[in-house]
């Protein structure tokens, strides 16, 4: 055993005979849950988790109905990827209440089996555990055997990370517990790939309504929303087919092309993210205050969001040269602004390329816009649009070339 683990094993020794918790015993995330769970009046003796009456954990489930159905895919993939280790994948509720849980029969199941459905998690009813202690630290958590802070969970290591919303709020938690600690570290990856995951699936579900009570777009016709959007949930099956089929390479030990296929996975996650957020800019938010803008980052970010527009129109996007720049703007009003300006210039380009430059000038951000139609599109190239976004708050200048000159 590890010098720390033996250290976590005498502290609680120590704490169940004097009641004394010792900072040096314990890595710091776990004293901090140590010293919760004391205070919170936890039992370091209780051998197993309360729960709730089976008709209000019923009533939970129903509750948070959209979360189970979006980890779902996860935790069954997650307990795939275990193979025939003793395992269970848990999601529980922001009060640390489970809510759903996958795993090996023994597991679940077994005279030794770990807490299911309406058990109380919280570190004041268990103490250190991967669920509650998650929650309480607000981030990634490890716990390993003698670290959980009552005996009955010592068999046990556990992983845990909260569940978010698209405004960053905590909605719920996914956790997994496996008997031995290697093979806890070799799901590291693809659990938190899984949690990121699941907090994709929750967003896509939210945009799905917001398409659907969207009454009047904010300068950006409606069909317009709505075939973006379907683009940015095309990110969904994407990223649950690579974590599938990771699973089953890791259920293999095939872990170099699982670590592989997990940043790719990763990669579609955080480009997900921010489409989505800018999804909503375009779609929902209105004007806000004007705040510090990276004109050359949202430049890109709405270039990355009209990818498929792209495609569809056979048009090749070279971004050649984007300075950074920051200006002082109403995010959203400048969002819908760009995307009008972007979206009019690879319709008008069809079949061949628009070539961005912005470059940063005393007055603010100068984007320069230039069309190369393909073959047969148009007679003569349309002129460049130039846009000025200004440093500071105010009304853009353009050049007398604007998107008339396209069509638009």
């Amino acid at each position: 055993m590890v010098a720390w683990l033996e250290s976590a094993l005498e502290a609680g020794r120590l704490y169940r005979s004097i009641g004394a918790l010792s900072t040096e015993q314990l890595r710091p995330h776990v004293h901090r849950a140590w010293v919760r769970s004391h205070g919170g009046g936890a039992d370091p003796r209780r051998p197993k988790a309360e729960f709730l009456s089976a008709l209000d954990t019923e009533r939970l489930r129903e509750q948070h109905r959209e979360l189970i159905l979006a980890a779902g895919p996860y935790l069954h993939a997650l307990s795939r990827a275990s193979g025939d280790e003793r395992h269970a994948i848990m999601v529980g509720d922001a009060q640390a209440v489970l809510l759903d849980i996958h795993g090996d029969e023994q597991t679940i199941h077994g005279p030794e089996r770990v807490p299911g459905p309406g058990a109380l998690l919280e570190e004041s009813a268990c103490g250190a555990n991967g669920v509650g202690t998650a929650l309480a630290e607000e981030g990634y958590t490890e716990l390993v055997g003698p670290e959980h802070f009552i005996q009955g969970f010592h068999a046990f290591t556990c992983h845990g990370l909260p569940l978010r919303d698209g405004d960053g709020a905590v909605v719920g938690v996914l956790s997994i517990s496996v008997r031995r600690p290697e093979i806890g570290w070799r799901l590291r990856e693809i659990f938190l790939c899984a949690a990121h995951a699941i907090e994709m699936e929750l967003v896509a579900v939210r945009l799905e309504r917001d398409m659907d009570r969207v009454l009047t777009a904010r300068e950006v016709p409606m069909e317009d929303l709505r075939r973006l959007l379907q683009d940015i949930l095309q990110a969904r099956a994407a990223a649950r087919l690579r974590v599938e089929i990771a699973a089953d390479q890791l259920a293999g030990s095939l872990l170099t092309q699982t670590r592989d296929l997990l940043h790719l996975a990763a990669a579609v996650l955080r480009r997900f993210r921010r489409c989505a957020a800018l999804w909503r800019a375009l779609a929902l938010d209105g004007a806000s205050a004007p705040r510090p803008v990276a004109l050359d980052a949202l430049i890109r970010d709405l270039a990355d969001l009209l990818e498929v527009e792209s495609a569809v129109c056979d048009v090749t996007t070279n971004v050649q040269e984007l300075e950074p720049m920051i200006v002082e703007a109403d995010h959203n009003t400048l969002a819908r602004d760009l995307f009008r300006v972007l979206l009019s210039a690879i319709r008008a380009a069809r079949h061949g390329a628009v070539h961005l430059t912005l470059r940063a000038r005393p007055a603010g951000g100068e984007l320069c816009l230039t069309l190369s139609p393909g073959a047969g599109v148009a007679a003569r190239a349309p002129p460049p649009v130039r846009m000025v976004v200004p440093a500071h708050p105010g009304a853009s200048e353009r050049s007398p070339s604007d998107l008339a000159a396209w069509g638009a």
